[in-house]
């Protein structure tokens, strides 16, 4: 079965809707990437899945049940999500901060969940430390260990990486990678594609609220694509330690 099944969607802010006649589904156990130009609809498409925007017609559904049906409580069971931008405005240890992720759930299991959850992200050791203390990249991971306290199987990220240094964000991806080993369906909003292209097994290229393509990663990204989508030129390079081939833009010099 399908983890996420968008069936004849429309919707999105304001008029004209952003999203007609939406149809794609997203197999478990995927990493899916979420690709487009600035307004495509990558984070309104996200919005749709955790009903911050409601469809004016169509159906979604999680794992074959419609979202329709189920209480935010439910879907915030069932799905963890991460946003683009993080207000640590209060003084919360890491550890409290993954905990928010039970909110939804009876209490019981609270405690090995989230030490599960914070071992998952390589964050033990930061517990006791103010988040409003830690780097960029640390706060990610404590953002992240929150939405798998959640204990919900899919897992939305817009940007998880943005802002952060190269080894920062290879350790970001590198860990939704083993999470989508593990079973989770991550669905992850990337404006970097050469990242999308390392890191995941599929990808829905947008524009304009138009599903360009949704393949493997390795079928989307194509020359001709890159300049339909991008209005870029892009070049292709052997990657001899990923053993494959990669797009890259074509920077022509002064």
């Amino acid at each position: 079965m399908d983890s996420l099944t968008f069936k004849d969607v429309n919707g999105g802010w304001g008029e004209p809707l952003l999203f007609e006649n939406l149809s794609l589904s997203v197999p478990r156990g995927s990493f899916t990437a979420l690709t487009g130009p600035n307004g495509s609809g990558k984070s309104t498409l996200l919005k749709l899945i955790y009903k911050e925007i409601r469809p004016t017609e169509g159906a979604i559904y999680l794992n074959g049940g419609n979202i329709a049906s189920m209480t935010q409580k439910e879907l915030a069971r069932k799905i963890g999500f991460v946003a683009q931008h993080h207000l640590h405005e209060y003084a919360f240890t890491a550890r409290e901060v993954v905990a928010m992720g039970r909110y939804a759930h009876p209490r019981g299991e609270d405690d090995a969940v989230i030490d599960a959850a914070m071992e998952a992200c390589d964050i033990t050791h930061l517990a006791d430390t103010l988040i409003t203390t830690l780097s960029g990249g640390e706060q990610q991971r404590v953002i992240l260990a929150r939405a798998l306290a959640q204990q919900g199987r899919l897992l939305l990220l817009d940007e998880p990486v943005n802002h952060l240094d190269v080894k920062h964000q290879q350790a970001i991806m590198e860990l939704l990678r083993r999470l989508s080993h593990q079973g989770y369906t991550i669905i992850c909003v990337l404006h970097d594609l050469l990242l999308a292209q390392i890191y995941s097994d599929r990808t829905i290229m947008l524009k304009d609220g138009v599903i360009v393509a949704h393949d493997r990663s390795d079928a989307v990204f194509t020359k001709e694509r890159l300049a339909e989508v991008y209005q870029i030129e892009a070049h292709q390079v052997f990657d001899p330690v990923l053993g494959r081939s990669i797009w890259l833009a074509s920077h022509r010099g002064a």
